[in-house]
């Protein structure tokens, strides 16, 4: 059992350096925000902001349900354990906001048109 709960540490490592990738985009793109609304030339046109904003917010809601997964393959490991399962049962709720938060976001981008700036998605998790 231990080779296995190290093995979705792992998973979960992986998945936290998508999460700084992801976080990087969101900085770029939160600048080239900035940028716009101060008139100055932006790095990316409205139609690649809205697409790079898109793509991020796909990636981090796939994240969302990998660490949901993880959360649930570690509550299984826990409870076959016979460990205390409240610390688990609170990481795959907040696993599962995660993921209903990311949908309401790509829902909001949808709304969007590439003719707007692509600033009413905070591109921030």
């Amino acid at each position: 059992m231990k080779k296995e709960e190290i093995k979705y540490i792992d998973y979960q490592i992986i998945t936290l350096v998508i999460g700084v990738v992801t976080s990087i985009i969101a900085i770029v793109i939160t600048y080239n925000q900035k940028l716009a609304k101060l008139g100055k030339k932006t790095i990316l046109n409205n139609k690649d902001t809205l697409s790079l904003t898109t793509i991020n917010r796909i990636v981090i809601l796939l994240s969302g349900f990998f660490f949901l997964y993880i959360n649930y393959e570690l509550y299984k490991i826990a409870k076959a354990k016979k460990q205390d399962l409240k610390s688990y049962n609170l990481q795959i709720i907040a696993s599962i906001l995660v993921v209903i938060s990311e949908l309401i976001a790509l829902y909001v981008i949808s709304l969007s048109s590439t003719e707007t700036n692509a600033d009413i998605e905070n591109p921030n998790i």
